[in-house]
């Protein structure tokens, strides 16, 4: 029920069928998987646990590094975990093993942040935040076994930066993005402390079909 209209609408507008249910990620995630489970014509895919959608995010660092030099930090929004997985997955295949990843949160959407500083699989009683995108209750395992073989930081802001990068972001570059992508874009134009010393940063841009001019404005 968080999901926003703009994105049930974009959804219905491709001509499926949008079932609403659940207070959060999770409940609905169990409607799906009853779902799927009672049509044998159903197939079930996970939003961000799962290895084939990692090699797809993946492919976002082979252009990346087909088109310019390595970075010295890559920041991107971790929710559930599955674009930071896709993205060291595409890491490791390129050899930037040695490029820090940001990864970057909203309070009330912090399970991975949590999770980290906890060294364990830390589960959120509630989502809070504005961020709905990044409403995942706890983050995928694999993202944390990521954490420990590869130099992921973490960065936890505000929803009122992250609705704040977005129209900055809308300004500069007439994109308009949710707060879910807008808390990455904040630590950038924060210039928070975790981004240290890099001069040349990758920042993953996504998220826009839940968002709208006067959704924004609302924000």
């Amino acid at each position: 029920v968080t999901t926003s209209q703009e994105a049930r609408d974009s959804i219905t507008r491709l001509g499926a069928e949008v079932c609403v249910h659940g207070a959060n990620w999770n409940e609905a995630n169990e409607k799906a998987l009853a779902m799927a489970k009672s049509d044998p014509r159903a197939a079930y895919i996970h939003p961000f646990d799962d290895p084939v959608m990692w090699e797809g995010h993946g492919t976002m660092i082979d252009e990346a590094s087909y088109q310019g030099p390595k970075p010295d930090l890559i920041v991107l929004s971790v929710g559930g975990g599955g674009l930071l997985c896709g993205v060291v997955t595409g890491m490791d295949r390129n050899g930037w093993h040695d490029v820090p990843v940001l990864a970057a949160e909203t309070a009330g959407c912090d399970c991975f942040a949590r999770s980290l500083a906890a060294g364990r699989i830390v589960e959120l009683e509630a989502i809070t935040s504005v961020a709905t995108s990044l409403g995942a209750k706890a983050p995928a395992t694999r993202a944390l076994e990521f954490a420990g073989n590869h130099h992921i930081r973490s960065y936890v802001g505000s929803d009122s930066s992250a609705v704040s990068a977005c129209r900055t972001f809308l300004d500069d570059h007439r994109i308009l993005v949710e707060p879910a992508c807008g808390i990455a874009l904040a630590a950038v134009y924060e210039n928070v402390p975790e981004l240290e010393d890099a001069r040349r940063v990758l920042v993953i841009v996504c998220g826009g079909i839940g968002i709208s001019a006067s959704k924004l404005a609302s924000l």
